[in-house]
């Protein structure tokens, strides 16, 4: 039993790779089923969002559960082996929670300290337990995590002041169109991003329009922002009359094409447009940003624009605290460790028990129903004494590493089970 993760993020891997790794949401269940049906794979939760795709598993051999998740990559994105060469990166054990710790407190982030991945990773947690792939394991993980994320910014500075991506993706947008007053806003996706989206744009931006898969969704945000609502159907026209385009859908393909933006353009010769596309794969086909007039952010653009790490005082504490934290989860993880061969040393002891009472049933047999519960508890009293010290002590050593070199000794002295 350990804890693997392994991943890409926007520091190891260019937008184009992470999209063909990218779950959507539909996508989590079939995901996750193929993850928990490999060989070495017990436990899954995916994270896939515009910065990362991870998947953090509960596995029961090291190298063969590594197997198991690049495997999953490859297949998943359609890659070979050199497509992933030097691009991923991985965490066992102790080192997998404080990965996954300081993910959810935003030390990790592309602007670092903000909280959108605190949601992103509640909600990635949730979605896997809907779908039964986490246990015992997992669920202590990520509901420690998400206590982490709290503490972090409970108790340090590290998310004061911090940024979004859509901050900063509008700090580059007005770097070309300059400021939005007189400006058409179109929001592409009424989610999580583009109500943020939305609401930053709201009372700068002369006009907002929202379009949206879900009409009754976009209209709410809609209405939140005073904003018009456009058609999806109809992006086209959106096109033409936007300046800026915010993009943040959960489509598994381009949504707006470089067809539909060079026919918008000719239309509007004289108007710059900035197509700001912070989806994971990208809602924007590549091929727009050479189209005279148009300048196209991605997530990869966006993180050029940001700075390269956390640096400070509070985030020095931050991840102090994060790393404390990781070291609980370890040595909690050390004591699952030997449980089982506690729960067989005990099957094994009460199995011998059993097998005496059997043994002596004949001599036993003059006694009265209270008699024999007697000396049912009796003898059951003297296992659960003889056995409760050792296994109390284990449990300690385990806390403190070297248990399962104990406990590798006890399944020899008593011929345990080895995995219990």
């Amino acid at each position: 039993m350990s804890v693997l993760v392994l991943g890409l993020n926007y520091r190891t891997a260019p937008v184009g790779l992470l999209e063909r790794v990218a779950i959507p949401s539909e996508q989590v269940p079939k995901a996750l089923l193929s993850l928990v049906q490999r060989a070495h794979v017990t436990e899954a939760v995916v994270l896939s969002t515009c910065n990362r795709v991870e998947l953090y598993t509960n596995v029961n051999r090291y190298h063969g559960g590594m197997a198991d998740l690049r495997d999953f990559f490859l297949e998943w994105g359609g890659l070979v082996p050199e497509d992933l060469a030097s691009l991923t990166y991985d965490y066992f054990d102790d080192r997998a929670a404080a990965h996954l710790f300081a993910v959810a407190s935003g030390l990790d982030s592309m602007v670092v300290g903000e909280r959108q991945i605190a949601l992103q990773v509640k909600q990635a947690f949730i979605r896997a337990q809907a779908e039964g792939s986490t246990g015992r394991v997992l669920s202590s993980l990520f509901r420690q995590a998400l206590r982490v994320g709290k503490r972090t910014r409970a108790e340090t500075g590290i998310s004061a002041g911090a940024h979004s991506m859509v901050d900063v993706g509008l700090q580059a947008a007005s770097r070309v169109l300059g400021p939005l007053d007189g400006r058409t806003v179109l929001v592409v996706g009424a989610g999580k991003m583009g109500g943020m989206a939305a609401s930053r744009v709201h009372g700068n931006a002369e006009r907002i329009v929202v379009a949206n898969r879900s009409a009754e969704k976009g209209e709410r945000l809609a209405l939140r922002v005073d904003g018009d609502v456009l058609d999806f159907a109809d992006l086209s026209s959106g096109l033409r009359d936007a300046d800026l385009v915010l993009c943040s859908t959960g489509s598994s393909s381009p949504i707006i094409s470089h067809e539909a933006v060079a026919e918008a353009m000719v239309r509007r010769p004289e108007r710059p447009l900035v197509l700001l596309d912070i989806a994971v794969p990208r809602d924007v086909d590549p091929g727009c940003s050479f189209v005279p007039g148009v300048t196209v952010l991605d997530v990869d653009a966006v993180h050029a624009l940001t700075e390269g790490g956390a640096t400070g005082a509070e985030a020095v504490k931050a991840r102090l605290l994060v790393d404390q934290e990781a070291q609980r989860f370890a040595a909690w993880t050390r004591t699952v460790r030997v449980e089982p061969t506690i729960a067989a040393l005990r099957a094994r002891a009460e199995a011998v028990r059993g097998a005496e009472m059997e043994r002596l049933s004949a001599r036993l047999a003059s006694l009265d129903d209270r008699q024999r519960e007697a000396v049912e508890s009796l003898t059951k009293g003297i296992v659960n004494t003889l056995l409760h010290d050792p296994s109390v002590r284990l449990k300690a050593i385990a806390d403190g590493r070297g248990g399962e070199l104990h406990a590798a000794t006890l399944r020899e002295l008593f011929d345990l089970p080895d995995e219990g």
